[in-house]
């Protein structure tokens, strides 16, 4: 499958995500995962959609996963550098970055849903 067409069913699960249509952005971006199951932005996607359900542990595996395919692309591009990389010197660099602080900010709040409140 062509970027171009993933790209394409990306944007179609975010307008079901964005219009409410939980189930729906689901099944896109399941379907999405089953071509490309290394897509970040379709665990990222699928994290917030499976959230949106109610369904918290699944979604914390897809931003955990989300986070472990972004921090391997951090480590891909920075070789031999060790902690967070604070600096973007191009436009994939700060595309990583903020993706892993987003998916942490997910997880965090993820985790605290599922907290029993007192």
């Amino acid at each position: 499958m062509s970027n171009d067409s993933i790209a394409a069913q990306i944007g179609q699960a975010w307008r079901y995500q964005r219009e409410g249509k939980t189930d729906a952005a689901i099944a896109e971006f399941d379907r999405i995962l089953r071509q490309d199951a290394d897509n970040v932005d379709a665990h990222y996607g699928m994290g917030l959609a499976q959230r949106a359900a109610g369904k918290y542990e699944t979604a914390i595996k897809h931003f955990e996963r989300a986070l472990a395919l972004v921090e391997a692309g951090t480590a891909a591009r920075h070789q031999g550098h060790v902690g967070e990389i604070l600096v973007a010197n191009t436009p994939e660099d700060d595309r990583l970055m903020m993706l892993n602080r987003m998916i942490k900010q997910r997880l965090a709040e993820t985790n605290n849903a599922m907290k029993p409140r007192a």
